[in-house]
């Protein structure tokens, strides 16, 4: 699993890379971004203690990389991964989440302006660390979907980097019936 993850990682970054120009294959965004994860009530009773209190602490970060193939104008398809980690604690007491997911789909750039619209299937998994016994629980793998809409500034200039700003919405059934939703907000750049 670690190889597989290894040549993704070299073929996502270092072949965009390799052959950027003006008028590449291939581009790379890289984006960091906030928001909201909600999960479904059969999650964990110490994160709902946690939430109820009045003064506790949060801190909700995600990380996104992905790689578009540029096959025509307005169609791109990409591929990528993508984490999205909430913090949240009082005092002594903590419960994180990391939530990490691979996804691949298609962007559509309606009118070849710099508004583009996603749909990607994702493949996803989730780890919660809290400070009751016991310390760590990983949720099952789950495969869902991503809906994003993006807008990429500079889009009919030829600068090497160009900045973007969008929103996303992940959704990840994870067995047992429990489902979860992801709302981020985000901003960063294409290379």
């Amino acid at each position: 699993m670690k190889k597989i993850f290894l040549i993704f990682v070299i073929t996502l970054f270092v072949l965009p890379v390799a052959f950027s120009n003006t008028e590449s294959f291939f581009t790379t965004e890289v984006s960091l971004g906030t928001g909201i994860s909600i999960y479904d009530s059969t999650g964990s009773d110490s994160r709902k203690t946690l939430l109820k209190d009045s003064d506790y602490k949060r801190i909700i970060l995600g990380l996104t990389a992905d790689t578009n193939l540029n096959i025509s104008d307005p169609l791109k398809v990409l591929f990528g991964f993508e984490t999205f980690c909430d913090f949240l604690w009082k005092d002594s007491d903590y419960y994180n989440s990391c939530d990490y997911a691979f996804f691949t789909g298609i962007k559509v750039f309606p009118n070849k302006t710099g508004l583009n619209l996603s749909i990607s299937y994702v493949l996803g998994s989730r780890s919660d660390y809290f400070s009751q016994a016991p310390k760590k629980s990983d949720k099952s793998w789950g495969n869902g979907f991503r809906l994003s809409i993006q807008y990429d500034f500079m889009q009919d200039k030829e600068y090497k980097i160009k900045p973007n700003i969008g929103a996303y919405y992940r959704f990840v059934p994870r067995g047992s019936y429990n489902k979860d939703h992801i709302l981020c907000l985000y901003g960063g750049i294409r290379f």
